[in-house]
């Protein structure tokens, strides 16, 4: 009922129609405007983060929520949130690590979950209080509850058994992919003999304007790509970490990385400067895996400043374990995540530890004269590998559908990871590129800083003439 101008209650159709206005401009005022989130509420909490209700009960709706959104899971050591949404670029930033709950986790979830409730007879809505998400990230019942990824890439993938899986959370192998769908190029391969031109079209621009030494280097530099695409089926057995040298500066070798990185996750790696203090680098390499947006790990001009070769505990146990375990700056934390990436070393007149020599791919370009003075190619391969990704992936998803159509021989190449060099020789072999892994004998012995020092004092000793290979008549 409404009172009239003289204070007297009023009832009937005028009231009614009074009070259903102000009803209607309350509901306008609290509807969500165009283009709104979709967010539910959660109800039973204070702004302060005290309960109204039991706190299971609370607890329980949250965690039910969290799972319903389809956005929250559990990755490694952390729980993530999916970004993805029509206009932003997607990707998974961490709510929390271990026990320690984000900075940025009560913005992120705000997203899809806030509070509401009654202040003095009035709804109120409000983010979740910081006191309240520190018991919900680290309810045991979350962790269990929430999908789980162990592998997450920005490209499709071939499952399992090698069948295609396109973007979207596949919960049978866990896998959660963002990107674009990718249909295989299987058209014949060019007949040619320089490895180069045997290529794809796209491949073949993309990839013709490095200055590869010899066929074996250039087909190491496709299968490198080709394990990017495959990278799923390496995490328990490992695969090889990239050796890219030089002849001299200014070749391409940190291009040829940040091009494989743009056509397998769609942006271009942000470059690892090395250092031989082995903890400053690993902390170097976890900040810049933690925002899950590229997958190759970038070691930019790996040298000595003493010379002594290069050997970093970090790189070899991290590259070739299952899990990258990489303590996180600034806490007593690790960050962990399955090991789907793509490490890469740049080096001019490599010298490494027979360690990372024995777990390498080596990929060799060489130059005579002045690199200043050289030609690139018919392309700005970072360019053409950002305009054209889709079309390079179709190409490189291709080589995997022949070598299936040809019943997935095995290759014959012997590398320490063998099961890596079974398949991905197979594929090369099953496509016409042979010359897979050619040079890994040569490569081994120039690399090896061992057998580099062995050598020098062979020539030491056979060079005096007193020395213990003179024999007395």
């Amino acid at each position: 009922m409404a009172k009239s101008k003289s204070g007297s209650t009023e009832s009937g159709p005028a009231a009614q129609l009074a009070e259903r206005l102000r009803a209607g401009v309350r509901d306008e005022q609290t509807a969500p405007p165009p283009g709104a989130r979709d967010q539910d509420v959660l109800t039973g909490l204070t702004p302060s983060g005290q309960y109204r209700l039991p706190v299971e009960v609370v607890v329980r709706s949250g965690i039910d929520a969290l799972r319903a959104s389809g956005r929250v899971y559990g990755h490694g050591g952390t729980i993530v949130f999916d970004t993805t949404a029509p206009s932003d670029e997607p990707a998974l930033v961490p709510l929390r690590s271990e026990a320690r709950v984000e900075p940025a986790a009560g913005g992120l979830l705000a997203n899809i979950l806030v509070c509401g409730g009654e202040v003095k007879g009035q709804p109120v809505w409000f983010p979740l209080p910081s006191v309240f998400l520190q018991v919900l990230l680290n309810a045991e019942p979350l962790a269990r509850e929430l999908p789980r990824i162990d592998l997450y890439a920005r490209r499709a993938l071939f499952g399992p058994d090698y069948e295609l899986l396109n973007p979207g959370y596949h919960p049978g192998p866990r896998y959660l992919i963002h990107g674009a769908p990718v249909e295989p190029d299987v058209a014949p391969l060019p007949h040619a003999e320089a490895p180069v031109e045997r290529l794809p079209p796209h491949l073949n621009r993309l990839l013709s304007g490095f200055c590869f030494r010899d066929a074996a280097d250039s087909a190491n530099a496709l299968a490198l790509l080709i394990t990017g695409v495959l990278v799923n089926h390496f995490v328990e057995g490992g695969k090889p970490v990239a050796l890219i040298d030089g002849t001299q500066p200014g070749l391409g070798k940190t291009l040829l990385v940040r091009v494989i990185g743009m056509v397998l996750d769609g942006v271009d790696p942000r470059p690892i400067h090395y250092t031989p203090d082995d903890e400053e680098l690993q902390k170097r390499i976890c900040a810049t895996l933690r925002p899950n947006r590229q997958s190759v790990v970038l070691i930019d001009n790996a040298k000595s400043p003493t010379g002594t070769p290069i050997s970093s505990p970090a790189v070899e146990a991290n590259s070739m374990a299952p899990e990258i375990s990489l303590r996180i700056l600034g806490v007593s934390q690790n960050y962990v995540r399955p090991n789907d990436a793509i490490w890469a070393l740049t080096m001019n007149q490599t010298r490494v530890s027979p360690d990372l020599v024995s777990r390498g791919l080596p990929i060799r370009l060489e130059y005579i004269g002045d690199p200043a003075r050289r030609a690139f190619g018919r392309a700005d391969p970072i360019a053409y590998a950002r305009t054209h990704r889709p079309e390079i992936l179709a190409e490189l998803f291709g080589f995997v559908v022949r070598w299936t159509q040809q019943g997935r021989p095995r290759g014959a190449q012997a590398h320490r990871l063998h099961g890596w060099a079974e398949v991905i020789g197979g594929i090369m072999t099953a496509n016409g590129f042979p010359a897979f892994l050619a040079n890994y004998d040569e490569a081994a012995a120039t690399f090896n800083s061992e057998l580099e020092e062995l050598s020098t004092l062979v020539e030491i000793v056979l060079a005096d003439p007193n020395g213990p290979h003179v024999t007395t008549p």
